[in-house]
């Protein structure tokens, strides 16, 4: 299979896919929604086309391509803008998880580092996500990312769920993971324990 490496060779393939399913160049065109100067002027491999309009006449064509695989600092920033649209939507309890989930998969990623991601409006989260980026680049000889801040007041999430009696505060604070509890944040649950 051909690699798509320039616009000569989209050129190429899309005039191929046009020509083998029948098409002229105007009703590739009409297909797309653009004119057929732009369809010639692709075809031709002009370094000026529009990227956008190329990828909606390759779509015409079902000419597609594999996006690489995501990287931590994808899942990174995914995850935070997730967990912001959960905060906004007022379920902490789901922005957790999404937390939790996004750290575990870094883990199994196993990243050398991690840049600061798009904020999460919410400084709980955002110290959430600096201190479990931390967690999971200690399995890494690297030097901690020195981005987030330690919250000023501790953090249980799981008052948000229910009322924690002190034996349970207790508990949860012994059995925070160091970063975690740097951060002011003490979580007591099985999938922080595996990082």
């Amino acid at each position: 299979m051909e690699t798509i490496d320039s616009a000569q060779t989209l050129g190429q393939a899309i005039r191929g896919t046009r020509i083998e399913r029948g098409l002229s160049q105007q009703a590739l065109a009409e297909l797309s929604g653009l004119s057929r100067k732009y369809i010639g002027d692709l075809e031709m491999g002009k370094e000026s086309v529009e990227l956008g309009a190329a990828l909606k006449v390759a779509a015409a064509m079902d000419i597609v391509w594999n996006a690489p695989a995501p990287t931590p600092q994808s899942i990174l920033d995914q995850a935070a803008r997730a967990i912001a649209l959960e905060v906004a939507n007022g379920d902490s309890q789901f922005a957790l998880q999404l937390a939790m989930a996004c750290f575990l998969q870094l883990k199994s990623m196993n990243p050398s580092r991690l840049k600061k991601p798009p904020a999460t409006g919410s400084l709980r989260f955002d110290a959430l996500l600096a201190a479990g980026a931390r967690a999971v680049l200690d399995q890494h000889p690297s030097t901690p990312p020195r981005w987030g801040s330690k919250l000023s007041e501790p953090w249980f999430p799981a008052d948000d769920v229910m009322e924690l009696t002190d034996e349970f505060r207790a508990l949860t604070i012994r059995r925070t993971p160091r970063r975690f509890a740097e951060f002011n944040i003490f979580l007591k649950d099985n999938s922080l324990e595996r990082l």
